[in-house]
């Protein structure tokens, strides 16, 4: 019944965005302020109040800092890189509709019907809806993941379902599990939905932590989502092979403890396509994931926006090794700690996507363009016909092609050129896992900012080079003053590219900043950093 009373409230959320007050769009990476609207509104033949405004603002807003809130949550997982700040809780205001009035209306009409008793929602802010009764709604309606406001009856005010209906509204995808008969077989039943009890996304079966204020409680992100919402430094994200090794013993850090040092998230690519990849990450029973059985390391594939949890079969618990795809992966250890893990890849062994092994002679591992292992195929196939049987060499202009000692194919002088170049160039075209930069990567001509190690947000190269310029140059912008230590000298601003931004820069320079910070989910090459159609 909660699953069903959860899928519920999305439905009730999924509304058109036409003609409703200027929404923000999908946004990851998210930091800085991530302000929302909440509405409590009452329907016509319904006068109570079930709860009282300051238990929303407890729950949704930073007046909630210290008390197990959305806003403590946020704060948390996204180590002090977003807030709640600036949300706002409106109400009780009376619609003019009774509840089975309202349950007639069309989804957009639902929400419109609180929004029009409301003061208008200001355009940088997302929307919830809280209505004063329960409310049944039809559950055949697809599911939709888009900025389209929250709405929720009484039973779903909890911590748990808030926090994976706000999560859904800011970009990130429902999770699923997949499961597996057994480590080295790659036979999997089909996807479990809300299946990884280990994120906070999969409310209602998430391992939730007590929370006495606001009813369920909930658990932290997993390693997949913190990285799509840039939460998790570039400098403790691992993606195995880039630099051209394949096997690596790491130590992990747990995703609770990022005060630790370490590795907090591996990404280890799949052979044959970079947009999919497989993560290790290890998880503590301790602040937001308090709930959890007991220490672990969970092993996820990410693909298309998505992350699934791999699971066993057998008695579905989370696949503790994993040998498929051309990916290994071993736990050595689970510490107090630290967990050590030891993965390998085969995608060293792999062309880049445009090219394919030429395969001229049996192990001809060079990676040439689609024209010329079409002409390697020709060039094989025609061979006879090119020999001088008497003098036992190539007719006309033609030569050996001698890609190996004995490889007596005769070949056009501008044949033999080409090979000579892909030889050349065959370093630079192996190994997709060069390509993998994980759920932000940025779009043709775009950039990470990195501002700090930290900042996914895409910017131009040029805006890159300012940023660097701008760090370089932070501690002779800096004076004592009424801002403490780091107050900027006149004629300069902080920066706030993401919360605790205290580089000084130029006014306009802030502007872009901002500018960028807004237009960041449109820099992102999707379906990698995106959401999926459920």
């Amino acid at each position: 019944m909660r699953l069903r009373r959860s899928l519920l409230a999305v439905l009730a959320s999924s509304v058109a965005l036409t003609w409703l007050p200027a929404q923000p769009a999908l946004a990851t990476p998210i930091q800085g302020q991530t302000p929302w609207s909440v509405l409590l509104c009452k329907f016509a033949d319904h006068a109570e109040e079930p709860k009282d405004p300051q238990y929303f603002k407890d729950l949704f807003t930073t007046e909630g800092l210290g008390k197990g809130g959305l806003a403590d949550f946020i704060a948390e997982q996204s180590r002090g890189r977003a807030s709640m700040a600036g949300s706002v809780v409106k109400g009780w205001f009376p619609m003019s509709v009774t509840a089975e009035q309202w349950k007639a209306q069309s989804p957009e009409a639902r929400v419109k019907s609180c929004t029009n008793t409301a003061n208008p929602v200001p355009a940088n802010h997302r929307l919830a809806v809280m209505v004063n009764a329960p409310v049944e709604l039809d559950a055949e309606v697809p599911l939709a993941e888009t900025t389209a406001p929250v709405v929720l009856d009484p039973p779903l005010w909890d911590l748990a379902t808030v926090t994976a209906h706000v999560l859904n509204r800011s970009g990130l995808s429902y999770p699923r599990s997949t499961f597996w008969r057994s480590p080295s077989e790659q036979r999997r039943t089909a996807p479990g939905q809300y299946d990884d009890e280990w994120d906070a996304l999969s409310n209602p079966n998430v391992h939730a932590a007590p929370s006495a204020r606001f009813g369920r409680g909930t658990v932290g992100l997993s390693g997949p989502h913190l990285d799509e919402l840039g939460w998790l430094p570039g400098d403790r994200v691992v993606t195995l092979a880039k630099d051209g090794v394949t096997t690596q013993t790491v130590k992990l850090a747990p995703l609770e403890r990022p005060d630790l040092p370490g590795t907090l998230l591996v990404r280890i690519p799949h052979a044959s396509d970079p947009s999919r990849y497989y993560t290790v990450e290890f998880r503590k029973k301790t602040g937001q994931s308090a709930g959890i059985p007991n220490d672990t390391v969970l092993i996820h594939q990410y693909i298309g926006g998505r992350p699934y949890l791999t699971k066993k079969l057998s008695n579905y618990e989370p696949m503790q090794a994993i040998d498929a795809d051309g990916v290994t992966v071993s736990i050595d250890s689970v510490g107090q700690e630290y967990a050590t893990v030891t993965v390998s890849t085969d995608a060293t062994t792999k062309c880049l996507e445009g090219y394919d092994y030429r395969e001229a002679v049996a192990g001809d591992k060079v990676c040439v363009t689609p024209a010329a292992r079409e002409q390697a195929r020709i060039d094989n196939y025609d061979a006879p016909r090119w020999v001088d049987y008497e003098t036992g060499g190539c007719l006309h202009v033609r030569r050996w092609r001698l890609i190996t000692p004995d490889d007596h194919v005769c070949i056009t002088p501008e044949t033999e050129q080409q090979i000579i170049a892909d030889n050349q160039a065959a370093p630079s075209r192996t190994n997709p896992a060069r390509n993998v930069w994980g759920p932000n990567t940025c779009v043709e001509d775009y950039v990470w900012r990195q501002a700090d190690a930290s900042d996914y947000v895409c910017v131009t190269m040029e805006t890159r080079l300012q940023i660097l310029e701008d760090n370089a140059a932070a501690a002779s912008r800096w004076t004592n003053g009424p801002y403490g230590p780091r107050t900027c000298v006149s004629g300069y601003v902080w920066r706030e590219a993401f919360i605790g931004d205290q580089v000084c820069v130029t006014g306009d320079r802030r502007t872009q900043a901002r500018q960028d910070n807004n237009l960041a989910h449109t820099r992102v090459h999707w379906p990698i950093g995106g959401t999926s159609e459920d």
